[in-house]
């Protein structure tokens, strides 16, 4: 190929430039036409390609793997090690230049398809939240920065009402922090996968080298401990802010407390750990916490906060009334303040009615308008506070949601009616993110949510307008951070501004609350239209499924029409998590449908339905039996025996038979339903596969395995690939099916598919778990990515020693296959090293002469061999075959190998006599036990032929005759494709060659 028009861009690291470069070397010397070309081999992006060219950003192991493979050029460690020394340095070098405020020459580029991009998850605090001024904490951040200057070795929490600024205290400490040269970390507790990430992030900034990460959050050792170990040797003082920690449970330890110290929020004398929280009591956070109430404002600081946002608004003392009217909460104020901002751009001015202006424009107009609900906030305030949080709480709501119910009448004198309607509408689902792709012009036209003649341009307007008053948030979700997918574009909004807007819903006519309720109802239903048993479908329902679960739990009584198909949708959603292995939040739904079911007649079939899927979720054993038995008769009655439902309620009614050892009348069922399956649905729909699976299940335990197997391989034939749907137990016996066919790359697939969900679930310690490890390392070595073997089967091998003596039959031969991956992976002074020390241990059981001890020392031999200590190696070989000389025949097969291995070692040594003497003893055996046509027959007579004409016992001529007679016999044993009939073709070429030259410089030629 030619080389890349542009150079390997100077401005990237040296290992990025360095890995850039040797890239292009092995690239040059392929000869690809062109980028595109080695992209289509590599089965990679253009843009990846050309990213990994150029040095502008440092590629992936896959990436780079998959490049080597292209060429034909193996990756080694040696790779391995340029890769992780460039993905190191550009880590570094994009945090430097966010620091500095630069940008890396290739910061625009696209991210890699083959991986998530690093660096897009930012532990940096979000300073475009942090107003000009904080008003009213003086007293309360004077205390925080003596924390930060002289840490205390306390935890410092701040806790309060949700809209209180907990987050903004924290964010005037950080800026102040990073001001004073402080290192600040800034990680988002709001929910699991951001906590957890997050933390990561904060130990790479720190130092902690990929091994380490990759260990802590793998689950081989403490991901908590591995951070803090780094943050309490610290150089550089710093901060670390936990925000959102509204569960604290989730910086807990497993069985620990979120303040005993023992999980991701501690105390230090290194810097200072600051936590918001609605949670406040000394019980969560324990005795080395101090914990800081943020409070509502007073009447003057909340003056000062509207006229920052609205000082043309009105006077000092009008805002001050107004936000005595709020309560002081800062998250009122800033609505408000924002608000009456908006109306002085010129919001609402030209609608009026009845000869009055529509709009709000003064501190005085707000305070009218809001009508007389802040004042049971202000009387409560003054006889000095609430009976509790939650009653505050309760009150703030009603206030704020005055506050939000004036916005949306902004947006009406704008003549965006809409934006009122779909605030109604997301009110009625969670506060979750809510795929726009649910929001259907058609739907809210019939219903009349708006006018018939509103246009897709309208709704656009209504979200980007309660987008630009922050009622809505636009973000994009579904996706998982581990898996390659396509996240949906999604508006989100406060919990408190859904709560408010459904009162306001409940409060409204019936006529326009059904209408509401119908829209979203409907809507949902265009949702569900996606298969929820498909794999490919699952970032769709992960998002829909909160939702579903919100509609059906909060929609009223009264209207069956709405409920029937809400409760439809939620048998689909229940699909989605049993199918995706969410068992829990399963149960939890089919409780929730079933007894929202209970108003639907007996026979409905939606209500059978859903006493199917909660026997399933809740049910065991003769109770479980019997209800299927039940439910199956009311089915076949009311919509026959071949409805999908119906044959849904008849497998499950077959597979119970299982735990009661019934297997023929069990696997009568069972084929049954497949053939009813097959005609009804298709031979590839989900439901017919897992009925394959349940087959093979019972003919395994039947003892017919071959039964089994053709049922696997059936599942194989008729699925795309993705076999998610199936339970953990089919689909690694699949995976076994495909290692067996060769197809290997599917198996992995489906290894690392059960592995990553074993992970979720943290089943780390199980014993299936363990296995997937082990077999994932075998089949990455039958792949001949053996580095990635060896990784795989390292951390098999740390499960595998929990409950296995280091001296046990099992672990010594465990660790024996370590070695040979070792081996494979071009790693033998590690080899050699592993072998030696199960060496040592079998010695103890067994003396020299014990045959493990011999097989172990067999090992031993070539690993030293493959470090190019020919002699060494000899002797340990010559040993071990000296031994078996006292205890076997020449022809034993174990005789045989380990004769022709020291001849292979002594060829290696340059001992060319010796040589021949062990292969000559190994190929007479060979011919007496195995013929002369046999694959190992022939590869000692090549092996002969070399070493022979290496000494001159013969010459080229007849060496030649040699090699073509064993290549055609060679050819026809094992097939011409076979690596042993290319390795004679190629010392027979050689042989050509110099006959070649040894004629054109005869005597006479031309």
């Amino acid at each position: 190929m030619g080389r890349l028009q542009g150079p390997v861009d100077q401005e990237a690291p040296e290992p990025m430039r360095d890995l850039a470069e040797r890239l292009r070397r092995v690239t040059d010397a392929a000869d690809f036409a062109g980028v595109r070309e080695l992209a289509k081999t590599a089965d990679l992006g253009h843009t990846t390609v050309s990213d990994a060219l150029s040095g502008g950003r440092a590629p992936s192991w896959q990436t780079v793997r998959a490049i080597l493979k292209a060429c034909g050029v193996q990756a080694n460690n040696q790779w391995l090690g340029a890769q992780e020394r460039a993905k190191a340095a550009e880590r570094e070098w994009r945090q430097a230049a966010r620091v500095t405020g630069g940008t890396p020459a290739t910061a625009s580029a696209q991210p890699e398809t083959t991986a998530p991009a690093p660096g897009m998850f930012s532990i940096r605090p979000p300073f475009g939240e942090l107003p000009t001024r904080v008003r009213g904490r003086d007293a309360l951040l004077e205390d925080l920065r003596a924390c930060l200057v002289a840490p205390p070795g306390r935890i410092q929490v701040l806790h309060g009402l949700g809209g209180c600024g907990k987050t903004t205290v924290a964010l005037r400490l950080a800026h102040d922090a990073r001001e004073q040269g402080f290192r600040v970390f800034w990680v988002s507790a709001e929910d699991k996968d951001r906590l957890i990430t997050g933390m990561r992030e904060v130990t790479r900034e720190l130092g902690a080298t990929e091994k380490e990460i990759s260990d802590g959050w793998t689950g081989r050792t403490s991901a908590m401990d591995l951070v803090w170990r780094y943050l309490d040797s610290a150089a550089q003082p710093w901060l670390l802010v936990i925000d959102t920690a509204d569960e604290p449970i989730r910086l807990a330890a497993e069985n620990g407390s979120p303040g005993d110290g023992t999980g991701w929020a501690r105390p230090s004398e290194r810097g200072l750990t600051l936590v918001t929280s609605r949670v406040g009591t000394a019980e969560t956070w324990g005795g080395e916490a101090d914990c800081h109430h943020v409070g509502v404002l007073t009447p003057e600081d909340g003056a000062e906060v509207l006229i920052d946002l609205a000082g043309h608004a009105g006077t000092g003392s009008e805002a001050r009334l107004l936000a005595e009217r709020l309560g002081g909460l800062p998250l009122a104020l800033r609505l408000a303040g924002s608000y009456l901002a908006r109306t002085a751009r010129g919001a609402g001015l030209l609608r009026h009615r009845g000869g009055n202006p529509s709009h709000v424009r003064t501190f005085a107009a707000y305070q009218e308008a809001l009508g007389d609900v802040g004042t049971a906030l202000l009387d409560r305030g003054a006889r000095g506070g609430f009976a509790d949080d939650g009653q505050a709480e309760r009150l703030h709501r009603r206030l704020i949601g005055r506050t939000w119910e004036l916005t949306l009448g902004l947006l009406d004198t704008q003549g965006l009616p809409e934006a009122r309607s779909l605030m109604r509408l997301l009110s009625c689902f969670a506060a979750t993110p809510f795929p726009v792709d649910l929001i259907d012009i058609d739907i809210a036209i019939k219903h009349g949510l708006v006018p018939a003649t509103t246009l897709i341009e309208r709704i656009d307007q209504a979200l980007e307008a309660l987008v630009d008053i922050s009622l809505l948030e636009v973000t994009d979700a579904g996706a998982s951070a581990e898996a390659q997918e396509e996240a949906f574009t999604c508006v989100k909004a406060h919990r408190l501004v859904l709560e408010s807007n459904a009162e306001w819903l409940r409060a409204s006519p019936s006529k326009h609350r059904t209408a509401i309720w119908r829209a979203a109802a409907e809507m949902l239903e265009l949702g569900t239209r996606i298969a929820p048993e498909a794999p490919q479908n699952w970032v769709w329902w992960r998002l829909l499924s909160s939702h579903i679960f919100a509609a059906v739990e909060t929609v009223q009584n009264g209207d069956q029409h709405v409920l029937s198909r809400l409760l439809k949708a939620g048998l689909n959603a229940f699909s989605y998590l049993w199918f995706s292995g969410n068992f829990e939040d399963g149960k939890l739904l089919a409780s929730l449908l079933r007894r929202r079911s209970e108003e639907l007649d007996s026979t409905d079939p939606i209500g059978l339905s859903i006493r199917h899927r909660y026997a399933l979720a809740h049910m065991q054993g003769e109770e479980e039996h019997a209800e299927y038995g039940e439910i199956l008769a009311a089915q076949r009655k009311a919509l026959g025996a071949d409805h999908p439902e119906t044959l849904i309620t008849h497998h499950q009614f077959a597979a119970s038979l299982f735990g009661s050892g019934d297997l023929a009348e069990a696997e009568a069922g069972l084929r049954a339903v497949l053939e009813a399956r097959r005609r009804v649905l298709g031979p590839s729909n989900p439901y017919t596969l897992i009925t394959r699976g349940e087959l093979a299940r019972i003919m395994n335990k039947r003892g017919h395995s071959e039964e089994a197997v053709a049922e696997y391989k059936k599942i194989i034939e008729h699925s795309d690939g993705d076999h998610r749907f199936l339970s953990l137990d089919y689909r690694h016996q699949l995976a076994h099916v495909l290692d067996s066919e060769g197809r290997y790359a599917e198996a992995e697939k489906d290894y690392r598919s059960i592995i990553r969900e074993l992970e979720r679930a943290d089943a780390r310690d199980s014993n299936l778990y363990r296995d997937m490890k082990r077999c994932l390392a075998w089949n990455l070595r039958s792949q001949k990515r053996n580095v990635d073997a060896c990784v795989e089967f390292q951390d098999f091998l740390s499960l595998f020693g929990r409950d296995h003596s280091e001296d046990s039959a099992a672990m010594l031969a465990s660790r024996h296959e370590l070695g040979d991956l070792l081996r494979s992976a071009d790693r033998p002074a590690h080899a050699e090293a592993e072998i030696r020390a199960v060496l040592d241990l079998r010695r103890r059981a067994g003396g020299e002469e014990d045959s493990v001890v011999l097989r172990e020392r067999h090992c031993l031999a070539h690993a030293i061999g493959d470090q190019g200590r020919y002699d060494e190696a000899v002797q340990e070989m010559r040993t071990v075959v000296t031994a078996y000389e006292d205890v076997l025949e020449d022809d034993d097969e174990t005789m045989r190998t380990t004769r022709y291995c020291l001849g292979w070692l002594l060829r290696k040594a340059g001992r060319l006599v010796e040589a021949r003497d062990a292969y000559e003893a190994v190929l007479e055996a060979e011919m007496r036990t195995l013929g002369s046509d046999h694959h190992e027959t022939l590869m000692t007579r090549f092996q002969l032929i070399q070493v022979r004409h290496a000494l001159q016992l013969i010459d080229d001529e007849a060496a030649l005759t040699d090699l073509e007679a064993v290549e055609v016999a060679m050819a026809a044993a094992v097939g011409e494709d076979d690596r042993r009939v290319s390795g004679i073709r190629s010392e027979r070429d050689v042989v050509r060659q110099r006959l070649g030259r040894s004629e054109g410089n005869a005597p006479g030629s031309s």
